[in-house]
Formats: structure tokens, sequence, C-alpha cells
């Protein structure tokens, strides 16, 4: 009987548990992969995904990320974070673009309206923007952030007050794009 009683309260607790944003169901990205780093554009963007989230975890605000080994990255990239007056301008990044998996770690291009529903779902959670791609010959600025997708149970419950990012640059040696750790580095959090 005791058993019984177990199973049951095992089975309403698990039947019950909150469902994560990073469930099959969401995250459903782990299709086969034509990702090559055949340009310097898709380089660029594997090296600020591998140095943010995989090796130096240096992006700000990485210890929120509730699930480190699952993260979703916006579909859209923008031209400058920030631009004074001018908006920037919104640019729709080719899943081919994006690797998706690092080293154990598995990446999930979405649009921030997809994000949304999975949120709305589930619960916030931080998802990652690329950005401020420049590349000058031998030389190249790529940047990321790091932002929240509320869920509409939450909002106006309370503000969220972190993320962050940076614009990193990056040179060529040997072919390859490495970082440049004497160039500055424009990060900022909120």
């Amino acid at each position: 009987m005791r058993k019984i009683t177990f199973l049951i309260f095992i089975f309403s607790v698990l039947s019950c548990s909150k469902k994560l944003y990073t469930d099959n169901k969401y995250f459903d990205c782990n299709k086969t992969s034509s990702f090559k780093a055949d340009t310097d554009k898709k380089q660029l963007i594997y090296a600020i995904l591998k140095r943010a989230v995989v090796s130096k975890k240096d992006i700000p605000n990485y210890r929120s990320i509730t699930n480190k080994k699952n993260i979703y990255v916006n579909d859209i990239s923008y031209s400058k974070f920030f631009d004074g007056l001018n908006e920037p301008q919104q640019i729709l990044i080719d899943q081919k673009e994006i690797p998706t998996e690092i080293e154990n770690i598995r990446f999930c291009v979405k649009s921030e309206m997809d994000m949304q529903v999975i949120a709305d779902k589930t619960d916030n959670f931080l998802y990652l923007t690329l950005g401020n791609i420049e590349i000058n010959g031998e030389a190249a600025k790529i940047g990321l952030s790091n932002s929240w997708v509320m869920s509409k149970k939450n909002k106006g419950k309370y503000l969220i007050m972190n993320g962050g990012g940076y614009v990193l640059t990056f040179k060529k040696a040997n072919g390859k794009w490495v970082f440049d750790k004497t160039a500055p580095i424009n990060a900022w959090q909120s």
C-alpha cells in the first residue's frame, strides 16, 4: 500500500511540475544543421557565442541564464545596439549562420514572437541577440546581448533588471578570427 501511495505522490508531483522553456516541445532546434564556418560572418558568430556561453562565459549576467545547455538566439540582429537617435536596422538571421551546438551547448534560433509564446506557456527566460557585425579587412567587431522575454502572467508584477551585452573586437590571425585582447570591450548591464 505504501508503494502505491508513494507512486501516486510521485506521479502527481511530476504531472504538476512547471514546464521549462527548454523542454523538447519548445526547444525544437536540434535538427541536423548545415552550419559551416565558411564565411567571416559565420566564424565571428561562432567565436562570440563560444566565448560568451561556452569557454569564458563572460556575457553580462551569464549566471542568470537558467538552462546554460540550451540557449535561444533571436532571429533578428541589429546593425547597432546603440546608435544615438537613429533607429538600428534589423537584419534577419539565416539559421544556417548560427551553429546548433558548440561543445554540448545547444542553440535554437527563434523569433521574438515565438519566444514570447514559449514564455507565456512556461516562464521568463534570457535569450541572445547578435549585433554590430562589422568586418573591415583583418579586423572585425561583433556584439551580443542577453535580454529577457517576460511571460504575460508576470508582466506588471515585477521588473527584471539584469541582462546586458558587449561588443568585442576580433582580428584575423593565421586565417582565423581571434579575440583582440588589446582592444577595448564595450560592455553594458541593465
